[in-house]
């Protein structure tokens, strides 16, 4: 009632051309009233209200704890002292669980891709170029072959983490995950291979951007999987939050009921207690000889042709890691059972 007598009012002294020194005043209470008024009886307006503009998404959006946007949990404990041996053997990777021809490794290279890729060949199964976007390093690449499909949360990471009593199918699953966006993630390979199977206590992307990123992806996965962090690594995640635009509290709790390994006696090689004995490597990968004087380990990161010298050295490779039944590092495109063979 207030608001229509002094707009009357004022309308009044407008229309008769009285308007003086006091007409923005009354301009100015009348808005004001009829603002009051509109708030408080929900009056009806001819104009709808002004939407409020959403927030900017980051590229990855972060994977947060249910319970609150700035709050993420892990549970922290100890690396059992007497942990059976890893095998990335029982990690099995890359496959096609889908049939469509396109493993994890494909499958990744084209969902992490700017736009559409380009296959080798009509029937779709391998990228041949595309454009990335590498999160660890800032970098472009155009070539699949620059790029490792890294596990964020890296397998012999997850076995330390709880993983090792896993069995081979559960390991499989992981290692060939791609319902979570970054549990698999396409990234330069010399950074995967720098990072290799350490936690962010240890290694942390170059860039530093993707530091609240990697770290909310790592707390997640290992939440998601029922995996434990080691006291150093929690500290580490904890520091990376905390420099996010709007900083992350990472709550720690003490990890209960955490299975234990067996005591069990490992038989080795007569003479050397450090090495293993024939038959114990990965399975197809040969014994501890088979791989003097290799200068990576086949049982290791993925290994592409450009990390190798000559043919040769590829070739020897490429058997101790099961070739050319079993190509684990897809040195041999073709299937001849020759690896590397630009190389020549």
């Amino acid at each position: 009632m207030a608001m229509r007598v002094v707009c009357a009012l004022f309308g009044k002294a407008s229309g008769a051309g009285r308007l003086r020194g006091n007409a923005l005043a009354l301009i100015a209470v009348c808005l004001l009233n009829v603002s009051l008024v509109a708030l408080s009886l929900g009056c009806a307006a001819t104009d709808p209200p002004l939407p409020i503009s959403p927030l900017p998404l980051a590229a990855h959006t972060a994977a947060v704890a249910p319970d609150s946007a700035n709050t993420l949990a892990i549970s922290v404990a100890d690396v059992p002292p007497n942990l059976p041996k890893y095998d990335r053997g029982d990690w099995r990777h890359w496959v096609d669980d889908d049939g469509d021809c396109q493993d994890a490794r494909q499958e990744t290279l084209i969902a992490e891709a700017q736009g559409a890729v380009r296959y080798e060949r009509a029937d779709e199964c391998r990228v041949a170029s595309g454009d990335w976007a590498g999160a660890y390093t800032g970098e472009r690449f155009s070539d699949p072959g620059d790029l490792d499909i890294d596990h964020m949360v890296p397998l012999a990471n997850a076995h330390r983490s709880g993983a090792w009593q896993w069995d081979k199918a559960r390991k499989r699953e992981y290692a060939n995950y791609l319902e979570r966006d970054n549990h698999l993630i396409a990234v330069k390979a010399a950074a995967n291979r720098s990072k290799s199977d350490k936690g962010p206590e240890d290694w942390q992307p170059p860039r530093s951007e993707y530091h609240c990123q990697y770290a909310t992806d790592w707390v997640d996965i290992k939440r998601r999987w029922g995996l434990t962090a080691t006291p150093r690594e929690a500290a580490a995640l904890r520091g990376m939050l905390a420099g996010c635009d709007t900083p992350i509290t990472l709550e720690v709790t003490q990890a209960e009921g955490v299975a234990l390994p067996a005591i069990v006696s490992t038989p080795t090689a007569a003479g050397d207690g450090q090495t293993p004995a024939a038959g114990a490597g990965d399975a197809g990968s040969g014994t501890a000889s088979d791989w003097d004087g290799l200068r990576y380990d086949p049982r290791g990161a993925d290994r592409n042709c450009g990390d190798f010298e000559t043919q040769a050295e590829a070739q020897a490779f490429f058997e101790a890691a099961g070739g050319p039944s079993e190509d684990r590092h897809r040195l041999d495109g073709d299937g001849d059972g020759v690896a590397c063979a630009s190389l020549r």
